[in-house]
């Protein structure tokens, strides 16, 4: 039986994927997603005012919603920027709106993987805006930074640690083969609640920077996939796990 660690919107969804694929798996939430429409308004008004801008980031699927609000407000789709979005279920939410603006995803769903792509790395590259959650990818802006290209942030929403976790049924730790843990901040979270024994057992994440994290938590057996989406892990573990 594996555990994976999900944001509440995604917990059901995931659990429901990893079952149809005939992999016994317990699905857990430790926190919830909520939108910070104060934040989303500046965005607004941000892309009304700057025609100027080369690059907009949306880094997950939660900054959709927001991003896709301000680019349908906006004046300045002429410049016709182009928009990067951090995973396939960021590229397809975002191509279902229709936007008159290309949309393109780094082949590696990480902070390194969009900072290596082509359109960040041309001289014409001066403004980047980048459309994200609370305490999410410093990297980027860090590094865009000290190759003198202006970025402005907007976190339009946060994640709201739960109470206690939400897991879509039941089970015991002596059960559980393997952990995937699709964030830094939901792996710390669910091991908060959990005995030392949860440290011993296979992790899976998403990056080299979250394994590099959970390894200095005392987790000695950490793998990664490169994409963070059901499919690919479930992927992943079927080549990889017995399960």
């Amino acid at each position: 039986m594996l555990l994976i660690t999900r944001p509440l919107p995604k917990l059901q969804a995931s659990a429901d994927a990893f079952k149809q694929a005939g992999i016994d798996a317990i699905g857990v939430a430790t926190s919830d997603i909520q939108s910070i429409p104060s934040k989303a308004g500046k965005l607004q008004q941000f892309l009304l005012g700057s025609p100027s801008i080369n690059i907009i980031i949306v880094t997950s699927i939660y900054a959709v919603p927001a991003a896709l609000h301000a680019l349908n407000q906006a004046s300045f789709l002429s410049a016709s920027p182009t928009l990067i979005a951090v995973g396939d279920a960021t590229a397809n939410a975002l191509h279902s709106a229709n936007l008159p603006l290309k949309i393109v995803t780094p082949s590696l769903h990480t902070s390194e993987g969009i900072l290596v792509m082509q359109q960040l790395n041309e001289a014409n590259c001066t403004q980047v805006v980048i459309i994200k959650g609370e305490g999410g990818r410093d990297t980027l802006s860090h590094v865009l930074g000290e190759r003198g290209i202006s970025v402005t942030e907007f976190c339009v929403y946060k994640r709201e640690p739960l109470t206690n976790p939400i897991y879509t049924k039941r089970w015991k730790i002596g059960d559980v083969s393997g952990i995937i843990a699709t964030s830094e901040n939901l792996a710390k979270q669910l091991i908060s609640t959990q005995s030392k024994q949860i440290l011993a057992l296979p992790w899976l994440t998403v990056s080299e920077r979250v394994a590099t994290s959970l390894r200095n938590l005392g987790i000695a057996r950490v793998s990664v996939c490169n994409r963070a989406t059901d499919q690919a892990l479930i992927a992943w573990v079927k080549e990889n796990w017995e399960y």
